[in-house]
């Protein structure tokens, strides 16, 4: 089984200079350039032969899925799990410095060794990895589909961290996941199955493309 994983396309949030994030009252859509962005993926991943969508849902999620099922004619399931990652309460309204000083890998790398600490309703490290490790059950329960799931950088750096690493993957690496860059509308492809029958893979879940834009022109 594989499942594609698509990024939203740029939101006012991406777009905003200086900022990290935006109050999701302002930042949670998508930018003229986040549509284009999104129907021209939607223009290319026909060949993926997908079933269904899977959004998050928040709004530039769901717009980026609205985008691609445009082209695709597919049914579009929300599914809460693949939300972005939970700031502290009122982040998004923070100045540019302090939303710096109190972004969610700093406080949990500060607590390395509380993978449930929270600070101020953001959620913990293990909130997170709970979401993804339900995502992947849920794509295991129903093996026969091709889904495209449209979620958001954090979540898939999560997903593809997990899947690699496995129980070595703890709060202590929080600041390292920007260090796998994103890209908007960039596709994420995992493929699921039994061991690997060379012995180089212990787990089912493997990395097939991380944030791949063949659309994209050279």
């Amino acid at each position: 089984m594989r499942v594609h994983f698509i990024r939203h396309g740029e939101s006012a949030s991406n777009a905003a200079p200086g900022a990290m994030a935006l109050p999701d009252a302002q930042g949670d859509r998508l930018t003229e350039l986040g549509w284009e962005q999104a129907r021209e993926a939607g223009r290319h991943l026909e060949p993926i032969g997908a079933t269904r969508i899977l959004t998050s849902p928040l709004r530039r999620a769901r717009e980026t899925a609205e985008a691609i099922a445009e082209t695709l004619d597919l049914e579009i399931v929300e599914l809460h799990e693949l939300h972005e990652l939970r700031e502290s309460d009122g982040y998004g309204g923070l100045s540019p410095e302090e939303q710096r000083l109190r972004r969610w890998s700093v406080w949990m790398s500060e607590h390395a060794d509380d993978p449930d600490h929270s600070y101020r309703g953001g959620e913990s490290f293990n909130d997170v990895l709970g979401r993804v490790r339900s995502v992947q059950a849920r794509l295991v329960a129903e093996p026969d589909d091709n889904v495209l799931a449209v979620s958001h950088g954090i979540f898939l750096r999560f997903f593809l961290m997990w899947s690699v690493l496995g129980q070595a993957f703890g709060p202590g690496l929080a600041q390292r996941l920007w260090q796998l860059r994103s890209h908007n509308c960039g596709l994420c492809t995992f493929e699921h199955e039994g061991p690997d029958p060379g012995g180089y893979a212990t787990d089912s879940w493997r990395c097939l493309t991380w944030m791949e834009r063949p659309w994209d022109p050279p």
